[in-house]
């Protein structure tokens, strides 16, 4: 049967779509997920808390390792070798580390591209500071991280074997050298890792896509889209609450 194509009028079709704030999030919770909350927060919780602390004090003797013994002219060139190497049980302990968080299984459609085929991972819609997973799925590629986070010195020799290209709210010029190194990084023929970014900039709730940052498509290289989908229940995961009105 062939379906009759509904027709919109000229007047009707000027009229722009209700769009939800995607920066507002709300999660109405039943009586019995507010049980299950209460159950959990103290007989699941703390064990799954004591886990992931144990993975973490055991991917920093990896991180060390990859990165010790390297002087500052060093770190303007990708790992290699054995130091490239550590990559693999750091990738194994951070998928473990979701895993007992609770991201029991991760559902990957497509293949990744090579680093030669698209230097730059385009990741969205970004909602929360678990959207990190996405980095071990695709093999710890770099990433565009703020300078502030390389203060605490246990995560910032995890950070550092990804080897990030660091971005400063408080330094003017902060943008213009960060653009100019992921040129650098993505002009090289695969020789540095891929760069995962997040366009958006900041963190909504997967209602829709906002306006994207031009930082990824400045190098004028391929991009490989990435889309990040939470099929659970309920959304526990965004981080947005009250956010900015649109």
């Amino acid at each position: 049967m062939h379906r009759k194509n509904k027709v919109i009028s000229r007047q009707n079709s000027l009229i722009h779509p209700i769009v939800k704030n995607p920066f507002l999030h709300r999660l109405e919770l039943k009586w019995y997920d507010k049980l299950k909350i209460a159950v959990m927060a103290v007989t699941v919780f703390p064990i799954r808390v004591l886990l992931v602390a144990i993975l973490l004090l055991l991917c920093w003797p990896c991180a060390f390792i990859a990165v010790w013994g390297r002087r500052d002219e060093d770190k303007l060139e990708p790992l290699t070798g054995w130091r490239r190497s550590m990559r693999h049980p750091l990738i194994f302990l951070g998928r473990a580390c979701f895993f007992v968080m609770g991201f029991h299984w991760v559902c990957v459609r497509g293949s990744r591209s090579s680093c030669e085929e698209a230097p730059l991972l385009v990741i969205g819609p970004h909602s929360t500071c678990l959207d990190a997973i996405i980095c071990f799925v695709c093999g710890l590629p770099s990433n565009v991280a703020r300078a502030e986070g390389n203060a605490t010195p246990l995560f910032r020799t995890l950070i550092e074997v990804t080897q990030p290209v660091f971005v400063s709210r408080d330094d003017s010029n902060s943008r213009v050298s960060t653009i100019k190194e992921i040129r650098r990084r993505a002009t090289s023929d695969g020789k540095w890792p891929q760069i995962a970014i997040f366009p958006e900039g900041t963190c909504t709730n997967r209602s829709c896509l906002i306006s994207f940052k031009p930082g990824a498509f400045y190098p004028g290289v391929p991009v490989q889209p990435v889309l990040i989908r939470y099929q659970n229940r309920l959304d526990t995961v965004t981080w947005t609450w009250d956010g900015l009105d649109v």
